[in-house]
């Protein structure tokens, strides 16, 4: 029984950190497009806050 729980936390886990690539891949992938790029965004997002 040990065992069945085991393999079911492996794949929970795997599953989990499989989502988190696929979901985090595109906003990676964004973010190293270039620091003048991110520094443009994070300024546009103080604006807003201030503003």
């Amino acid at each position: 029984m040990r065992v069945i729980w085991e393999r079911m936390s492996v794949v929970a886990f795997s599953g989990a950190a499989w989502l988190l690539v696929l979901l985090g891949a595109p906003h990676m992938l964004h973010a190293l497009r270039g620091p003048p790029q991110l520094m443009a965004h994070a300024s546009v997002g103080r604006r807003r806050d201030q503003g």
